[in-house]
């Protein structure tokens, strides 16, 4: 399954929780960042969706967060560091670690950001002709959507996050969840790690 349709599947899901719990209509947009500030460096959005055996985690940020520089890597030591992003994202149960009450397994991580490669592939350089590859390169970023299985996700009371220990770029995660017991949102700043699933 690609990023996309892993990212619309989440959204389709989080909205069918909300609209059977009555929250509000905010996550039934396509690619739904409502609430999620505009490309700003030292930010990740996390949007998450708890449903009875799978727990679904669509991580978005600029690739400056991760790399410090958000264009396709020039130097060996730029492709080290794309290299190694890329492998600490794909262990994500090690970056979201799921309250255990919950029998959570990783399953699936599928991470789009095309400035660096094909999606789980090398990263590459840009191509003769393309310069920069435009305005996409000004601003880019990079999309994981992260799927687990669980025994009973509703158990989940919590996820620690480690984004920000992962990549020291990484200041502020602004988080929504969508879950059997309605819409949450929450910020996770300074050594916050912990995103409480229930009210």
């Amino acid at each position: 399954m690609t990023t996309r349709r892993l990212s619309k599947t989440l959204c389709r899901h989080a909205a069918v929780l909300l609209l059977a719990t009555g929250a509000g209509a905010a996550w039934a947009q396509p690619h739904g960042h409502a609430g999620h500030a505009a490309h700003q460096h030292g930010k990740a959005s996390l949007d998450i969706a708890v449903e009875r055996q799978s727990l679904a985690v669509q991580i978005e940020t600029p690739l400056d967060s991760l790399l410090g520089f958000e264009r396709a890597p020039r130097t060996d030591a730029e492709r080290q560091a794309a290299a190694q992003a890329l492998a600490k994202l794909r262990e994500a149960d090690k970056l979201l670690v799921v309250d255990p009450a919950a029998g959570c397994t990783l399953a699936k991580v599928d991470i789009d950001a095309p400035v660096l490669g094909e999606p789980g592939g090398q990263p590459q350089a840009p191509q003769a002709g393309h310069g920069a590859q435009g305005a996409h390169e000004d601003h880019a970023e990079l999309q994981a959507a992260v799927e687990f299985r669980c025994t009973d996700a509703s158990l989940a009371k919590y996820i620690d996050v480690g984004l920000a220990d992962a990549f020291r770029r990484i200041r502020t995660i602004d988080v929504q969840v969508a879950a059997p017991q309605g819409q949450l949102k929450r910020t996770l700043t300074g050594k916050a790690r912990r995103v409480n699933l229930t009210r």
